[in-house]
Formats: structure tokens, sequence, C-alpha cells
């Protein structure tokens, strides 16, 4: 399951986030990184990005579709 599957206001725990460096990079600079809790604030409608949240720090960042359909996850719910 990918973090493009998730609703407004699910949480989940990022297993691992697969691509290439930039992902990577990318990633590791907003300080997401395998087990981090992480929470869906806003989906921007369409194709837009998304907001998401940092349980632990409440840290907020916004991520392209793009980089979340590398992002794997294990959701809350399952």
């Amino acid at each position: 399951m990918t973090l493009l599957e998730l609703k407004e206001g699910d949480t989940a725990v990022i297993s691992r986030v697969s691509g290439g460096k930039g992902v990577s990079a990318r990633m590791a600079g907003l300080g997401l990184r395998a087990g981090k809790k992480i929470r869906v604030v806003r989906a921007a409608p369409f194709r837009g990005p998304l907001l998401i949240e940092d349980i632990s720090s409440g840290a907020r960042a916004m991520i392209g579709r793009g980089i979340a359909s590398h992002v794997e996850i294990l959701d809350e719910k399952r």
C-alpha cells in the first residue's frame, strides 16, 4: 500500500521509501523515513500535493503525488 491510498485524516507508519536517489533524498530531508508515524492532513483536489504531518514532532510537509507513490506504508486500520 502506498501513501496515495490514504484519505484525509488517516494515519499510517512508513514501512519503506522506494524510488531513486531524488525520492530518498527528498524524504530524508523532510525527516520522513521508515518507522515514522504520519497523518494525511489534506489532499489537494485532482493531482495536487498531499499535506502530511509527522505525528511525533507535529512537523508538516507538502509532497507531490509522484513522490507519495514511492512511499510504502502500513495502514493503522489494518
